[in-house]
């Protein structure tokens, strides 16, 4: 633990809220350290997973089929259980997908048991302020969200949960609730851990894909019972931030990617790339812009108390 990163990288971190010493009491008094999420180097995992003979994911990563709570608009994830189901037409051992906002959902992980009870979970654990920050990022990336300005998406997210200032090119509606899907975080954890037993939930911490892959990968590997000795050349990270290079281009492929899905299903089963290829040319690498020392204490303030139930979550296992 660093006492203070900002010493060498002013430009990448924000000062510590807490001294020290409050933070290492809090690093020594946990097992698996702080934090839990869904994002940034989710795909990481998911893109080393799929590399594994044993392992199949299809190329649609977030098919969002499961969580019926979640507010579809636009006709996106509209999936038929056939459709569903055709998404892993393989004889691998192992078939999963990475529909991250099961996570925010209360109903997703019923769903998930009732359509196969022996299923694993896989859970990524991060920084609270820092996910709901990235989400942001990516969701004015993907065209979900409009508002560039991460304190005024904040702030609308009461009337958003009443069904105001929505995005006409939203896709899931939950993706605005910014801190009421953080809050929602323990409680949903413990419907998995309920419902498929906590031998069959694996939790990582975001900074071990970071500073230990290979590790996270063979333990992984170990979680569902495949070969562990399968190796990858390189690990590197996969799904950095992501802004757009013209607005025009994001919103226009935001409005009519669902539309030429559809008309594209009816000819061949296989995305054949396009949206995708013209979203990589629109697409550039940049550092994600800072949040102000206020909004950073705000939230921390917010998110500590949920921070810790899913720590005392995870360390009961």
């Amino acid at each position: 633990m660093q006492t203070d990163p900002t010493i060498d990288r002013p430009d990448e971190k924000n000062k510590p809220i807490q001294s020290f010493k409050e933070r290492k009491l809090m690093i020594d008094s946990i097992k698996y350290v702080n934090e839990v999420v869904i994002y940034e180097t989710e795909k990481d995992l998911y893109t080393y997973l799929k590399k594994h003979p044993d392992i199949y994911f299809p190329n649609f990563k977030e098919p969002h089929f499961f969580g019926s709570d979640l507010i579809r608009k636009n006709g996106a994830y509209d999936l038929s259980q056939k459709d569903y189901n055709d998404l892993f037409s393989t004889n691998k051992k192992i078939i999963g997908e990475a529909s991250t906002f099961y996570i925010f959902s209360k109903k997703s992980a019923q769903e998930i048991y009732n359509h196969n009870p022996k299923a694993k979970i896989i859970i990524m654990i991060r920084n609270l302020v820092d996910l709901v920050h990235s989400l942001h990022a990516q969701f004015i990336f993907s065209g979900d969200e409009i508002v560039e300005d991460f304190s005024k998406a904040l702030d609308l997210e009461k009337s958003r949960l009443n069904g105001k200032n929505i995005p006409k090119q939203t896709t899931i509606v939950n993706k605005l609730y910014y801190t009421t899907n953080i809050l929602s975080i323990p409680n949903n954890i413990k419907s998995y851990i309920d419902l498929f037993g906590i031998e069959n939930i694996r939790f990582i911490h975001l900074d071990e894909i970071k500073t230990n892959p290979r590790k996270v990968y063979k333990d992984t590997l170990d979680f569902l019972n495949v070969d562990s000795g399968f190796e990858i050349d390189t690990f590197k990270a996969i799904n950095k931030n992501k802004v757009y290079k013209y607005r025009i281009i994001r919103d226009l492929l935001k409005k009519y990617s669902i539309l030429l899905g559809k008309l594209r299903s009816l000819i061949i089963k296989k995305p054949l790339g396009f949206v995708k290829f013209f979203e990589n040319l629109n697409l550039k690498e940049q550092k994600r812009l800072d949040i102000s020392k206020d909004l950073y204490e705000k939230l921390i303030n917010k998110l500590s108390k949920t921070e810790i139930e899913i720590n005392d979550i995870i360390n009961k296992r």
